[in-house]
């Protein structure tokens, strides 16, 4: 015996399987309309041009952790390396200064380092040295940045020529706790009447590779920032 089917039982069974089909289509849609955000959140984590995989050097990876271990920026430890040898280990000045931070011999041994030609050890003690400039300008300013500058500036000049510089400072009336101040007085340090003042223990600064070089790191470190993660 067949069954007549009525054509409103007819309809409301397309209407079903009209609304089914919908369904499966729009929680197919929805599933990859998520996953397509979720992976959207992971690469709006770093900012427009960064790469949480960019290469800043062979020794990125000795870099970071030295960095770490003594609550540096990496990319700033970068930075400095950058401009003390181009990554190029085997880089020596002519007062002696060597291996990938140009550390002198006689600050690294009193630092433990027994070969700064290595570049493990050079980059070990590089990176304690800086962190250790960076503290010892704490009780001078309350400003993260400007200690980084004076940090920088010590570490390329030597602290005592620094401290020449913040003491000429205060005997000029200059507040000493910005770097931009000491630079504005460091052209009289380069007269020879510095000479005559008890509280300069190192003599006169002429100080442009100094100002110099806390420009070009400091400018260094903002471009790694805008392309390697930290």
């Amino acid at each position: 015996m067949s069954i007549r089917k009525e054509p409103h039982s007819i309809a409301i069974i397309i209407f079903v399987l009209v609304l089914i089909a919908g369904s499966v289509f729009a929680d197919g849609y929805a599933g990859k309309l998520a996953r397509l955000r979720a992976g959207s959140e992971v690469v709006d984590t770093l900012p427009r041009g960064m790469c949480a995989n960019y290469i800043i050097s062979p020794y990125d990876s000795l870099i970071k952790h030295y960095s770490d271990s003594v609550g540096l920026d990496w990319r700033l430890v970068s930075a400095v390396i950058y401009h003390e040898s181009r990554f190029d280990n085997d880089v020596r000045s002519h007062r002696g200064a060597a291996g990938l931070m140009q550390m002198m011999p006689s600050t690294a041994e009193w630092l433990g380092a027994d070969d700064i030609t290595d570049p493990i050890e050079g980059v070990r003690v590089g990176t304690l040295y800086l962190k250790r400039l960076h503290n010892a300008y704490r009780n001078h300013t309350d400003d993260p940045q400007e200690r980084l500058k004076f940090a920088l500036a010590a570490y390329n000049a030597g602290i005592g020529r620094i401290q020449d510089c913040i003491h000429f400072a205060r005997l000029r009336g200059v507040d000493s706790s910005y770097w931009a101040n000491i630079v504005s007085i460091i052209p009289e340090m380069r007269d020879d009447s510095i000479l005559e003042i008890d509280t300069i223990k190192f003599g006169k600064f002429r100080g442009d590779e100094t100002i110099a070089y806390v420009d070009n790191v400091l400018e260094k470190y903002e471009q790694y920032k805008r392309k390697a993660a930290r």
